[in-house]
C-alpha cells in the first residue's frame, strides 16, 4: 500500500493558537478543543472524497511548539538568518524556503504558504520533523544563502523555493549533499536530478481533461493555442495526451495573445468544427481572451454546443462563469469542495482568504511528515507509484521530478464549477 496522509483541521479559536507558534502554550482547554476539531475535520474530509483508509489523529499535548517550528517568528525576515530550534527526539530537520520579504503578490503568497505549512504541522499532532523556515527574498543570492544555512543546520529535505530561478540555485546546492528538493515552481524545466515539483502543472491538467474527453467519445479535437511559453507547454501536452488516449488533433491554430491576433485563427477553427471535423475544441486561455474568441466563433455561426469545449487551469477562476461561451466546457481541477475546505480552515485560523497556491505548502509539509514516518527522505519513497492523498487530492511524483495529479473534471456553469467526473482515488498504472 502507498503512503497516504489525510488533512485534519482546526476550528474556531485556532487563530489565537497559531499566532503563538514558537511560544509555550499550556492551556489544557485549548488543546482539548483542538483535538475534538481535528477529529471532526478529518471525518468531514473523509466524507467529501470517500477515502477508504484512515489515520489516527494525534492530539496536541501540553507544552510549546519550539520542537516543531524554527525561524517563523518576528525577526526572521533576512535571508538565511533564522535561528533553528532544538528538534524533538527522533525528529528530522526539514527546511521551508520562501520569498517572505519579496514585494507585492509574491511576498504575500509566500507568507500565506508559510501559514499553510504551520497549519499542516499542527494538524499532524506530533510530527517527527522540525520545520525550519528560511527567507530567500525572491533572489538567486537570497536563495543560495537560505539553502546554505538550511543545509549547514542539517536539513535532510528542502521544501521550496517558489521561483524557478531560485529552484535552479537551491537544487544544485542540495544535490551536492544528496538532499531532495520539493519545490513550488510550475516551470517543468527545473525538475529532475533530485528536484520534484509540488505544483499545478499544465501538462497534468491537459492529460486529465483529454482522458475524460476520449472516454466520453470526443476523440477528434480541434485546438486554438496561444503563441507563448504556456501555449507551447500545453501544445506539447495535448499531443502527448491524444496519443496516450487514442484521440487525434484534427486542426490546430496558433494566435498572438490579443483580441485582434486571435480573430482570424478563431474563425478558421470555427469553420473546421462547423464542417464536422471535430467533436471537441481545446481552448487553453483565460477569461478575457476566451470571451473574445467566443464572440468571434459565435459570429461565425458556432455555438458552444457545436463541440465540447476543453480548457486548462486558466479556467480555474471565478471570472470564468461570466464567459457565456465557456459554459458547459470541461477542465481538470481540484474538487471545489476540497478547495473550500482548505480556504475555510485557513480563514478560521488566520483570517482572510488564502491564495490558491498556499495549499501546495500544506501538502508539501504533510508529505514531509509522512515520508519521515514511513519511507524516509529518499527518491524511492518520494516516487512511490501509488502516490499520496493531499489537500488537493491524489498525486504522485515521476522520476523526472514532475508531478502527476488525479484531478476532477469540472464543468463551467453560471453559478460556479460543477463536478462531472470525480477525481480518481488511486492510480491504476
Amino acid at each position: 500500500m502507498g503512503i497516504c496522509y489525510f488533512p485534519g483541521g482546526l476550528g474556531q479559536g485556532a487563530g489565537a493558537v497559531m499566532k503563538q507558534a514558537g511560544r509555550t502554550m499550556t492551556s489544557r482547554g485549548i488543546f482539548a478543543r483542538l483535538r475534538r476539531r481535528l477529529r471532526g475535520w478529518k471525518r468531514t474530509l473523509l466524507q467529501l472524497v470517500g477515502f477508504s483508509a484512515s489515520l489516527a489523529v494525534a492530539g496536541c499535548a501540553g507544552g510549546g511548539f519550539n520542537d516543531m517550528f524554527s525561524g517563523i517568528g518576528p525577526g526572521a525576515e533576512q535571508p538565511g538568518q533564522q535561528q533553528p530550534a532544538t528538534p524533538r527526539p527522533g525528529g528530522a530537520r526539514v527546511a521551508l524556503l520562501l520569498p517572505l520579504s519579496a514585494p507585492g503578490a509574491t511576498g504575500a503568497l509566500a507568507r500565506a504558504m508559510k501559514n499553510a505549512a504551520e497549519m499542516a504541522m499542527v494538524d499532524a499532532g506530533k510530527p517527527d520533523i522540525t520545520l525550519v523556515v528560511k527567507n530567500t527574498s525572491g533572489t538567486a543570492s537570497g536563495a543560495r544563502m537560505a539553502a546554505q544555512a538550511a543545509l549547514s543546520e542539517g536539513a535532510r529535505l528542502i521544501l521550496g523555493p517558489l521561483l524557478a530561478s531560485n529552484v535552479r540555485v537551491v537544487g544544485a546546492q542540495a544535490r551536492a549533499q544528496n538532499v531532495p528538493v520539493i519545490a513550488f515552481s510550475s516551470r517543468a524545466e527545473v525538475a529532475g536530478n533530485g528536484v520534484y515539483l509540488m505544483s499545478f502543472l499544465p501538462s497534468s491538467e491537459v492529460d486529465n481533461v483529454v482522458r475524460h474527453a476520449a472516454r466520453s467519445g470526443r476523440k477528434r479535437i480541434a485546438a486554438l493555442i496561444p503563441e507563448s511559453d504556456y501555449g507551447r507547454v500545453v501544445g506539447r501536452a495535448l499531443k502527448a495526451a491524444v496519443k496516450k488516449y487514442g484521440a487525434t488533433i484534427t486542426a490546430e491554430e496558433r494566435y498572438v495573445r490579443t483580441a485582434y491576433g486571435l480573430k482570424a485563427p478563431a474563425q478558421r477553427i470555427a469553420r473546421t468544427v462547423l464542417a464536422g471535423n471535430a467533436d471537441a475544441l481545446f481552448l487553453p486561455e483565460g477569461p478575457k481572451l476566451l470571451a473574445a474568441a467566443g464572440e468571434v466563433m459565435t459570429a461565425a455561426g458556432l455555438s458552444p454546443q457545436g463541440a465540447q469545449l476543453l480548457g486548462t487551469g486558466l479556467w480555474d477562476t471565478p471570472r470564468i462563469r461570466t464567459v457565456s461561451f465557456a459554459r458547459g466546457g470541461w477542465y481538470a481541477g481540484v474538487d471545489p469542495r476540497l478547495v473550500e475546505h482548505f480556504a475555510r480552515r485557513y480563514r478560521q485560523t488566520y483570517g482572510g482568504t488564502p491564495p490558491r497556491l498556499a495549499s501546495l505548502a500544506y501538502d508539501a509539509t504533510s508529505l514531509a511528515i509522512a515520508l519521515k514516518r514511513y519511507g524516509g527522505f529518499n527518491d524511492a519513497a518520494i516516487t512511490n507509484r501509488e502516490g499520496f492523498q493531499g489537500m488537493n487530492g491524489l498525486f504522485r511524483f515521476r522520476r523526472n521530478g514532475l508531478i502527476e495529479r488525479g484531478l476532477a473534471i469540472l464543468m463551467v456553469t453560471s453559478s460556479g464549477p460543477q463536478v462531472v467526473a470525480a477525481a480518481p482515488t488511486r492510480f491504476t498504472n
